[in-house]
């Protein structure tokens, strides 16, 4: 009887489960009921995007592109460079002589590089006798030999220097210039007129050891308003002088 009792409740507490199940679809909470299986059905939740988070550089090691230059520019500079290193620096022309006739005879021997001088105009004779005068002043000055060489030899060539030094007697040359004029000096001459670039002044002195003194002038083309002497000489010598040239030279 007892066990009767128990199968009986069973069977409607089942029965009273599958009704409730009919008849209520829906559980609250969403939970759907069948047939004694409860699947869960979860609601939607709205969704949240998270930010992703920012790029940074920092800690980054930066990276580096190397760039090479191509084949064509490299040649291009290389060439250029052996170039401008090839290229010699140009040399700049220098007159063969400043004086070229300094110490000679006569005649135009100037280099080719430098103008050639056709005639003497009165202007150069006229130079020509101051500077003569200039020098023989200077020379007969009497000066300490500190002040007579700085006078004198601007105006002269190293070979008239040479024959002066610190012990000459240049005090016996002490005298007064009175005047100049031209000589016509037959060691200048040349076919056709006298030689443009040497002329020869004889300059009268009172006082002196001689009583004048033969300068022999000399210009260039490149300095054809500045006479120099070659020679100073004493009249005797300047005969002396003048005959031994002569004789060299066949005249």
């Amino acid at each position: 009887m007892t066990r009767k009792i128990t199968a009986t409740a069973a069977a409607l507490a089942l029965l009273a489960t599958g009704c409730s199940a009919s008849t209520d679809s829906s559980a609250p909470g969403g939970t759907l009921i069948t047939s004694g299986t409860s699947t869960a059905t979860s609601t939607p939740t709205p969704s949240s995007t998270t930010p992703a988070p920012a790029t940074t550089t920092a800690g980054r090691t930066p990276t580096v592109t190397e760039v090479t230059a191509s084949p064509s520019a490299t040649e291009s500079t290389t060439a250029a460079s052996t170039t401008a290193a090839a290229t010699p620096t140009p040399t700049p022309t220098v007159s063969l002589d400043p004086s070229p006739l300094a110490g000679t005879g006569g005649g135009p021997q100037q280099p080719s590089s430098v103008p050639t001088l056709n005639s003497i105009t009165d202007e150069d004779r006229g130079r020509a006798l101051e500077t003569a005068k200039a020098i023989v002043t200077a020379y007969t000055s009497g000066k300490p030999y500190k002040e007579w060489s700085e006078e004198l030899y601007p105006m002269v060539d190293p070979e008239v220097q040479n024959e002066y030094g610190p012990k000459s007697r240049i005090d016996l040359l002490k005298g007064t210039v009175i005047s100049a004029e031209l000589v016509d000096d037959p060691t200048l001459k040349v076919p056709g007129g006298d030689n443009p670039y040497w002329l020869t002044v004889s300059v009268r002195v009172e006082g002196s050891l001689s009583p004048a003194y033969y300068v022999r002038l000399h210009r260039t083309a490149e300095r054809p308003n500045k006479w120099k002497a070659s020679h100073i000489l004493e009249p005797q010598g300047y005969k002396l002088f003048a005959e031994k040239w002569l004789k060299q030279h066949n005249k």
